[in-house]
């Protein structure tokens, strides 16, 4: 797994690249108390190189979500693929944050 970071106009723009597993989501964890240091207002999750994530991924993800909100800061998903994109809406996490398509 690759993460790739790019900050423009209060924007924290992150790709993920390969499949979020087990160490993977380990991995999203460190990265995400990193992220949250950072000054932004948006952060918006490039996924569209993520084939599948595991359910402890998606935990790391709501985690994230927790915390910037509570800072009043906002998360989005982006170029998300067909199946991640209905076990994301199955788990009703679009109520939570948009979640584009790719």
């Amino acid at each position: 797994m690759e993460l790739n970071l790019m900050q423009q106009n209060g924007t924290l723009n992150i790709s993920i690249i390969g499949a979020v597993d087990n160490s993977g989501a380990e991995e999203l964890k460190e990265y995400f108390q990193d992220i949250l240091e950072k000054d932004f207002k948006e952060a918006v999750f490039d996924l569209s190189f993520v084939p599948f994530i595991t359910s402890s991924g998606i935990g790391k993800f709501l985690i994230f979500y927790k915390n910037i909100v509570s800072q009043g800061k906002k998360m989005r998903i982006k170029g998300i693929n067909d199946n991640l994109y209905e076990l994301f809406r199955s788990i009703k996490l679009d109520q939570l944050f948009p979640i584009e398509k790719a």
